[in-house]
């Protein structure tokens, strides 16, 4: 198994039980721009350094072709991602987009929900029945199957709708694939084991 690399975005987020969790089962952490002024126990900083108090010492990153998040997913193999809830809807939004822009297998954590990129190899998860979940194409997205849920799709192509949403895990594994194209996968907070 592989180094945990937690980020942390400076987005709406109290310092609770999955925020310490996170933090001490990660093997290395990187803060995104202001939010090392948040917490201790970080072991870099990246970005343009617009947000932190103090940036002294600190490798100012002024590149506007990505975000922070896209910065970090670029640099690190990172595994979770913490801290980008709330706060400026296009900085949510762009969280989803670096992923793929990344082509990163980190899973971001949102109030409530999780969220991943099913990565071309597909993607299986254990998942609680009766929780909920949801598939969104972004653009395109070729022979798109899933299993596991009330509405399974086969060899079907998605594209940007709502065709994914509103579904709920009958079985406790779900199982993801798709030969080409950008799509996200997003289960509740408890529905993972």
């Amino acid at each position: 198994m592989g180094e945990k690399i937690l980020v942390v975005g400076n987005g709406h987020w109290e310092e609770n039980q999955l925020f310490h969790d996170l933090l001490f089962n990660s093997d290395f952490v990187i803060a995104l721009d202001g939010a090392a002024d948040r917490f201790d126990g970080w072991h870099e900083v990246i970005g343009d350094m617009d947000s932190i108090k103090n940036s002294k010492g600190l490798f100012k990153d002024e590149s506007q072709d990505n975000s922070d998040l896209s910065k970090a997913l670029s640099k690190y193999k990172v595994t979770t991602v913490f801290g980008i809830d709330g706060g400026r809807l296009d900085h949510r939004i762009g969280a989803f987009t670096s992923l793929f822009e990344t082509k990163s297998d980190a899973i971001l954590y949102f109030d409530g929900w999780r969220a991943c990129r099913v990565p071309d190899s597909g993607l299986k998860m254990n998942l609680n029945t009766e929780s909920n979940c949801a598939l969104f194409a972004f653009g395109i997205v070729e022979s798109v199957t899933i299993s596991g849920t009330e509405f399974e799709l086969k060899n079907q192509n998605l594209e940007t709708g709502t065709l994914g949403l509103g579904n709920r895990v009958k079985n406790r594994v779900v199982e993801i694939t798709k030969s080409k194209g950008d799509l996200l996968f997003i289960w509740e907070e408890n529905g993972h084991e």
